[in-house]
């Protein structure tokens, strides 16, 4: 079984997921609460499931970018899962590809080439990072990262598509937005199916692709085999 953890935004969320299906989830508000909460949280979570630590496979954790308080906290909890648990194999998500997941299955659907992913940095901008849907390849991440991940101003995401060299009808955006976003950004297709926010469940199932075929994911931008927090800029405690 795999057991998935996201705190980049203002919810935590928890999964549990076999054979990439997910067997239960819960997610909650935590406003700046998550040190206090996030190990009860796990253990009921796990007690409610009827399971121990001895039943997991894979630890997934999305490392962000994100909130840098929530980000550090859950890793902190994660590696110490993992130093009383060796036997449990660790992945490191990057939250944005995870976000982009969330997304694939309407983007394939829609016939889309690129998804970019976006979360709130609540400092009147955004983190963004661009995508490109993969070919039904088994040997490969279902997504690859085009670019690194970029802090954006809302009214500056026109550029950002200029410099990509996108045009509106062949990407997917998933992931933050707002009514300035949406007016700078006419007739931009947004995901109608995610919840636009990262999610334990699809940095679950990201990390189920992977392990599950055996992908090579170093140098991916995508995923680590470690816990380590993705920061785009100097941190700032929230």
């Amino acid at each position: 079984m795999i057991f998935s953890i996201e705190t980049s935004t203002s919810d935590l969320s928890l999964s549990l997921l076999r054979n990439n299906q997910v067997i239960n989830k819960v997610s909650i508000k935590v406003k700046n609460k998550l040190s206090e909460i996030i190990v009860p949280t796990i253990k009921k979570f796990m007690e409610d499931n009827c399971i121990t630590f001895l039943s997991i496979s894979l630890l997934v954790i999305g490392c962000g970018p994100g909130s840098f308080t929530s980000i550090r906290v859950l890793i902190s909890a994660a590696k110490g899962i993992y130093l009383s648990n060796k036997h449990i194999k660790i992945l490191g998500i990057n939250s944005l590809a995870g976000l982009a997941m969330s997304a694939l299955n309407e983007a394939k659907i829609r016939n889309f080439e690129y998804i970019i992913a976006s979360v709130d940095t609540k400092r009147n901008d955004q983190f963004l990072q661009l995508f490109k849907i993969n070919n039904c390849n088994e040997r490969l991440l279902p997504i690859s990262a085009i670019n690194n991940i970029k802090p954006v101003k809302l009214e500056k995401f026109p550029v950002y598509i200029k410099e990509n060299k996108l045009v509106v009808e062949n990407f997917l955006y998933v992931g933050f937005f707002s009514n300035l976003l949406k007016n700078k950004s006419i007739n931009i297709n947004f995901c109608k199916e995610s919840t636009h926010a990262p999610d334990a469940v699809w940095v679950g199932k990201l990390g189920s692709y992977i392990i599950n075929n055996d992908i090579n994911y170093k140098n991916s931008k995508i995923a680590f085999n470690e816990f380590k927090p993705i920061y785009v800029r100097s941190a700032q405690i929230n």
